[in-house]
This record gives C-alpha cells, structure tokens and sequence, in this order.
C-alpha cells in the first residue's frame, strides 16, 4: 500500500535520504520488514525505520525524527493503516485501508485510499514549521492544554485553517476554520484532512495547525504547515 504512493513522491533523479513507516497495528507477512522493504523500492535505498506502539502519536514522532535530519538531507515519512489483518488485533480496525505520505525537503505530500478503484491523491507542498508533543495528558487536561497550545501555534486567527482529531472535538480554537475529522482513521484520518486544507489553493496563506490526541495512551500532538499550493 504504502509502495504504491512512493514514485508520486520520490522520482529517480531525487532520492530520499530517510524512510519513516508509522502505523499502529502490527500487519503479519512472515519473510519480509515492510520498513527495510519499503527502503529497497525507494530511490536512494534510504535508511529506514519503524514507528509503531504510539497509536496517533506515530507519525507526529515520524516528522519530528525526519525533521532533526542535517539541512539539504530528504527524508519520507509514510503514515498507513489497514481495516483487514490476519489475526484479531484486539482494538477496532480502521474503516479503509488508506496511507499519506509526507516528503521533507522538497516536493508535495500525497494520499492514497485504498479501496478499489481509488487512487492516489495530490496534496500540496508545505513546511512543518513548529511540532509539539505530550506525553501523559489526562483527559481532563487535554483541552485547556490543547487549546493553550493551539493558540501558541497561531490558531485563533481567520487564516489559520485547524485540523482536529476526535478526541480534540469542541476544544476552542477562536476565530480559525475548523475540521474535525470523525472516527475511523486514527492513523490517517487527521493528516488526509490536512492535505485537503493545504490543498484550497490561492486566498489564504496556507497555514494549517494539526493536533491530535490518542486517549487510551495519553499523548497530545500538534503541528503547523505552512506552505499550500
């Protein structure tokens, strides 16, 4: 799945330096590393690594691990989740299969659904200029703290576009355009929304402030883009 979305991102001639695979729950195909093949298929052969275990929070940490890299380094950051597995996993699935993968250092972001007959689509190209992380953030702490840190990012203000997870639904963002993205892709489901607001073209600035949070392990996310068509 997450191979599919790699030429739209990572043409021959401009190789990546650094893979990031980030998704909650475990898939199962005996034999193969998705991460150390996902490298093999990737112009550059980059070095690559997992995210996993952090629910929500697994690809926030993808972009703050992918942005500590030495200037003029390119780094992909593939987030994905998958409503079939072959074993029970224990927790809900997803609804779709679906994956959006993040290029730093140059180029677009792009998302594929991956249901029959959908394909991949265009996002735009943007900076993750500020990301913040919380660990351990009780749920009666979550929105005063959510919202404190939404204001420090700059949301509030009309030409701010804010992207929320469901577990950030009715936290006050001021003035901002808010999307709150409902259940069923926890993975996936905050950045696939934030494409559609870098997305809007002309008439704003594209700035656009995601966060999320995961209640069952108590992390807090944010990040802003900058950027847009």
């Amino acid at each position: 799945m997450a191979a599919s979305l790699i030429p739209a991102l990572v043409p021959d001639d401009e190789p990546v330096d650094l893979l990031v695979l980030a998704f909650a729950v475990h898939d199962a195909l005996p034999g193969r590393a998705t991460a150390a093949y996902l490298s093999h298929v990737c112009p550059g052969t980059p070095m690559s690594f997992a995210l996993c275990d952090q629910g929500s929070a697994a690809a926030f940490t993808g972009l703050r691990i992918a942005g500590a890299q030495p200037a003029g380094r390119r780094s992909l950051v593939l987030a994905v989740e998958q409503s079939v597995l072959p074993y029970d996993p224990g927790v809900a699935v997803p609804e779709r299969h679906r994956a959006v993968a993040l290029l730093l250092g140059g180029g677009p972001a792009v998302g594929g659904d991956m249901a029959p007959g959908d394909g991949p689509a265009a996002g735009a190209g943007a900076r993750v200029t500020a990301l913040r992380q919380h660990a351990d953030v009780g749920p009666d702490d979550v929105a005063g703290l959510a919202a404190a840190e939404l204001r420090g990012l700059g949301a509030g203000r009309a030409d701010v576009a804010v992207v929320l997870g469901a577990g950030l639904a009715g936290v006050a963002t001021g003035a901002s355009p808010v999307t709150v993205v409902p259940p069923g892709q926890p993975m996936t489901g905050v950045w696939w929304a934030l494409l559609d607001r870098l997305d809007e073209g002309p008439g704003r600035d594209g700035t656009v402030v995601a966060a999320d949070y995961d209640p069952e392990l108590r992390y807090l996310c944010l990040a802003r883009s900058e950027g847009g068509v």
